[in-house]
């Protein structure tokens, strides 16, 4: 079975991530990164394996997990730039979701 281009979008997000997290562990030996990339990662597959049953659910974990802490750090990188591609996927699984109905 293929996968849906938004099933594509969050495996990639999930990648990144996941990715991001090794990358804060690696580069400032941040345990908190690791364990948060990894768990991130983890969690977006799962909602992968899940679409299209629940499309919006991937976006709303990383505009919550993101955003807030955007707005807690006021950091743009990492936690910014994840609340606009949140914000992006969003836009996109809500424009999935009403042409499919």
């Amino acid at each position: 079975m293929e996968s849906s281009l938004s099933q594509k979008f969050t495996l990639v997000y999930a990648s990144l991530l996941g990715a991001g997290g090794l990358m804060g562990y690696l580069k400032r030996g941040s345990k908190i990164s690791l364990v948060a990339g990894g768990g991130s990662a983890a969690l977006f597959y799962y909602v992968y394996t899940e679409l299209p049953g629940n499309p919006v659910l991937a976006s709303s974990i990383g505009i919550g997990m993101m955003g807030s802490r955007y707005l807690r750090t006021r950091k743009v990188v990492p936690a910014g730039v994840v609340s606009v591609v949140s914000l992006v996927m969003t836009g996109a699984y809500l424009h999935g979701l009403i042409h499919s109905s």
